[in-house]
């Protein structure tokens, strides 16, 4: 419900949690920080053969999830600079702070596995990831243990043995050249 509130009360008006300017600036944030992650993204893809002979490349999909990304937070920057989300009455209160706390953390884990993938290869980088976000969700560690290597393998063997996609192998590439 909204209700007047500051020293002019015709100018500002208060809906539930969030007032017209500090909506404006949580959208402005939030955009910022997607646009930086686009470009940590493009700039880690950097890294990878776009295309290997006639086929796809292990930078293929990285830039064009950046690309994509990119195009999607300039939007919505420049849709809040111009103001065009408005404040909703139905608007759900800003999250508490585990909450907070697992969305930061979150967001570094990806930011992290983007800048391992080279070093440290594909298995291992995704299922460290994997099983951290599993604990993060609220997983217990015998699922997380279970869950983050058994999709790290299993992506990688389709990946590279469906597709023909070369994913990076990193640190364990004396093992996977025995193997594959």
């Amino acid at each position: 419900m909204s209700h007047l509130t500051g020293p002019d009360a015709a100018v500002e008006i208060k809906t539930g949690q969030w007032t017209p300017s500090q909506f404006k600036w949580a959208n402005i944030i939030g955009a910022s920080l997607c646009i930086a992650f686009a470009l940590a993204i493009l700039l880690g893809a950097t890294g990878y053969a776009f295309q290997v002979q006639a086929l796809p490349g292990p930078g293929m999909f990285p830039t064009v999830i950046g690309v994509g990304l990119l195009g999607l937070s300039v939007a919505w920057l420049g849709g809040s600079i111009l103001g065009r989300y408005p404040v909703d009455e139905d608007i759900e209160p800003p999250p508490d702070r585990s909450a907070l706390i697992r969305a930061v953390a979150s967001f570094g884990i990806v930011c992290a596995s983007a800048f391992a993938m080279q070093p440290l290869g594909y298995p291992l980088t995704i299922a460290v990831s994997v099983t951290v976000f599993t604990l993060l969700a609220g997983g217990g560690w015998r699922t997380a243990l279970v869950v983050g290597p058994l999709f790290a393998a299993s992506t990688f063997l389709l990946v590279t043995t469906l597709l023909g996609v070369q994913l990076p192998t990193g640190i364990l590439r004396p093992l996977l050249i025995t193997l594959l």
